[in-house]
């Protein structure tokens, strides 16, 4: 008797002549199927894996300033959690806050990593570079306070020695200058008393003081623990002075975002994730490792600024959420101390948290 196969064996899994086996034609139907269920499955997988693999990552432009601020940027990067999220990111530092915004509005960048209060002042037509078009930037993510730290020279010992001398700021108008000026009159020193010159960021605030250029400069990390390490005098904390201050952010141009909304979520759970990653125990070492190869300090000096990211006032926001009483704070100094004065928006105008609450929202 002819032995008949089921339909779905594939013709090359059947019988083929030869000596009979001891096999029952039941069990020999049933390991064919097995077998042929096996291969279909197989063929499936591999074709998925192929069209997963073909999938481009979309490219994003980040510009940064070096530092702490930037490192969810940096482990996201290191540790994949970008392109878990498809994309394909890459990072550039910025040598101060002028040329990042500017950038930014011209789509050179996608996003930038920098103080709210640097958006606020060039959307309110306060800003120090000149800008190519209107900007419409928002921020989509608050990160940190931040350390603000006044460093200067060794032979100046109080805020009431800096009376006459020049003051190292990343810009004069944007930034952490408001804190700076606010943190002074709470000492007793007048406008007149002081001042300030643009310099760039921290790393270059730093050198100037090195040099001797200048009196003090306002230090962020993780350059306050070099200053503090080559003996610099630590004056004040400009945000305890304050209070409450949002300070570093992530911001893009709002038409961008309206365009790429998976890409704006995508990367707000990246950094999510780096936070976490961060915030770990068992990271830290190899945290400080990232930061120091990519700010160029010491280990020592990264593995106290990584420490300072878990706890204290400058830490990283533990779940990315916008400091909303700090921003009113922010907003608060800009109308105080902004030029030309001028009545700011509600933090609504800086702030949308419309892609970071569907980041959050992830099942």
């Amino acid at each position: 008797m002819t032995e008949r196969m089921h339909p779905m064996i594939p013709c090359a899994l059947r019988a083929q002549p030869g000596p009979r086996s001891a096999m029952s034609p039941g069990l020999s139907l049933a390991l064919s199927i097995a077998l042929a269920l096996c291969l279909c499955l197989c063929l499936s997988l591999s074709g998925a894996g192929r069209a997963h693999a073909a999938a481009p990552l979309q490219p994003i432009e980040v510009i940064v300033f070096a530092g702490a601020n930037a490192m969810p940027s940096y482990v996201a990067q290191e540790k994949g959690f970008f392109a878990r999220e498809g994309l394909a990111v890459n990072i550039t530092a910025t040598p101060n806050s002028g040329f990042q915004i500017s950038s930014l509005v011209a789509g050179k960048f996608h996003v930038a990593s920098t103080a709210i209060d640097n958006l606020i002042a060039y959307q309110e037509g306060q800003g120090t570079a000149k800008l190519d078009r209107e900007p419409d930037m928002v921020a989509i993510m608050g990160i940190s306070s931040a350390e603000l730290s006044l460093f200067a020279v060794p032979e100046v010992r109080t805020i009431a020695d800096l009376k006459g001398r020049d003051l190292a700021l990343d810009s004069l108008s944007t930034g952490y200058a408001f804190v700076l000026r606010y943190l002074l009159e709470k000492a007793g020193l007048g406008p007149a008393d002081f001042r300030f010159v643009a310099v760039g960021n921290s790393r270059a605030r730093l050198q100037s003081l090195r040099e001797g250029k200048f009196a003090a400069a306002l230090i962020t990390e993780p350059f306050t623990g070099v200053a503090r390490q080559e003996g610099f005098t630590l004056l004040g904390e400009g945000v305890s002075a304050l209070g409450g201050y949002q300070a570093n952010v992530r911001i893009v141009n709002r038409a961008w975002a309206n365009e790429n909304p998976k890409a704006v979520v995508g990367y707000i759970r990246a950094l999510l994730s780096a936070i976490d990653w961060i915030y770990d125990p068992a990271n830290r070492e190899e945290a400080a490792r990232i930061l120091a190869s990519r700010v160029k300090v010491g280990e020592a000096a990264a593995l106290a600024s990584v420490d300072g990211m878990t706890r204290g006032q400058s830490a990283l926001q533990r779940n990315g959420e916008m400091d909303m009483q700090g921003l009113r704070n922010v907003i608060m100094l800009r109308e105080r101390y902004g030029v030309p004065q001028k009545k700011m928006g509600p933090p609504s105008r800086y702030y949308d948290p419309t892609w970071y609450q569907k980041a959050r929202a992830r099942p």
